[in-house]
């Protein structure tokens, strides 16, 4: 019997791969992980970005402590040999402290007979120093012209910077009332800013005049000596942070030594602990140009870090106590308040 040739078995194509409704589940897992992975991967980033601003700040008051020792005192926040808010301006804190850095190519462009502002320091200002950049402040890589003063005449360019100097404390009754100011060394106003409300870092005239179109004699200023913090070292601030989410022009400039560029006072305003000069302008209300001096970070929860005159590193929150804060910012008004430990 002949058989028959086997028949041939169908069978049907197996299809690899997801449906319509697998992948759109697929889609939707991926981005439920993607929202709750984001925040965690900000939020490390930025606590990165927050540890190396502390870092640049403990550098900061290492460097100005090694200048003590050196120099056996601090360094002024700014000098100059006259009595004028315009200056000319021959140094500032940030360029003293440069060589106690490791930041000696830098410092070696300074030509010290001749103002910052002039065109022989132009090299130096115009150098982008990386120790003063907060990671988290805004337009680190932009040269800019600040608002005022000698440097913001024929569009003259300055390193961006992160930080400023504590003057110190002062109601700010007008624009001479402030410790960045060389005219706080007139005796109009010895009442209303006496030697004990100083910062640590302030403006020094060289040369002060003896009498002048503010009347009276002259305050003979100086630069502080560690032995003059009385309040405590542990106790009294030395450099913290500036940053602005408007008005990029009223920024820090690390090199920039007229007035509040890089320097900053002490107020009894919340406001001027906001990272934002505008919205500091519109609250309004307390003394004149006090937003101009202000402090602030981009950080989370707008925490600002300071570094203190003992070279320890803190952080003050934007709610913090106005008075303890002022407190806080004097060398030697035998304030009795401290701010909480963090």
């Amino acid at each position: 019997m002949r058989l028959s040739a086997p028949a041939r078995v169908r069978h049907k194509a197996t299809l690899l791969g997801f449906t319509l409704v697998e992948l759109l589940v697929v889609i939707a897992i991926i981005g439920v992980l993607v929202a709750l992975l984001l925040p965690a991967v900000q939020a490390a980033r930025e606590a990165a970005r927050r540890s190396q601003c502390m870092n640049n700040l403990r550098q900061m008051g290492l460097a100005v402590l090694n200048y003590e020792q050196s120099r056996q005192s601090l360094p002024a926040g700014s000098t100059t040999f006259r009595s004028g808010i315009s200056g000319p301006y021959f140094s500032t804190w940030s360029v003293d402290i440069l060589p106690y850095m490791e930041q000696q190519n830098t410092y070696d462009q300074w030509v010290p007979e001749d103002a910052i502002s002039g065109l022989t320091n132009q090299a130096l200002r115009e150098t982008f120093v990386d120790v003063y950049l907060c990671p988290s402040d805004m337009e680190l890589d932009v040269l800019a012209t600040p608002e005022s003063g000698p440097g913001s005449t024929r569009r003259k360019l300055w390193g961006p910077g992160s930080y400023r100097a504590m003057s110190g404390h002062s109601l700010g009754v007008n624009g001479d009332h402030y410790w960045d100011n060389p005219e706080a060394a007139s005796s109009n106003y010895e009442e209303a800013m006496p030697l004990e409300r100083r910062g640590a870092l302030y403006t020094v005239s060289t040369n002060p005049p003896s009498g002048g179109s503010r009347g009276g004699g002259k305050r003979k200023f100086t630069p502080v000596l560690l032995a003059q913090v009385t309040d405590g070292t542990s106790n009294t601030f030395l450099v913290g942070e500036y940053h602005t989410a408007t008005y990029q022009s009223r920024r820090s400039f690390w090199a920039y030594a007229y007035t509040s560029y890089n320097q900053s006072s002490a107020f009894f305003e919340s406001r001027t602990l906001l990272a934002d000069y505008t919205k500091c302008q519109q609250i309004g209300g307390g003394g004149a140009h006090t937003c101009k001096r202000a402090w602030g970070s981009l950080h989370a929860g707008g925490a600002i870090q300071f570094v203190f005159c003992d070279g320890s590193v803190h952080s003050v929150s934007p709610d913090v106590d106005m008075e303890v804060f002022v407190a806080t910012s004097t060398i030697q008004n035998e304030e009795v308040q401290t701010l909480p430990s963090n």
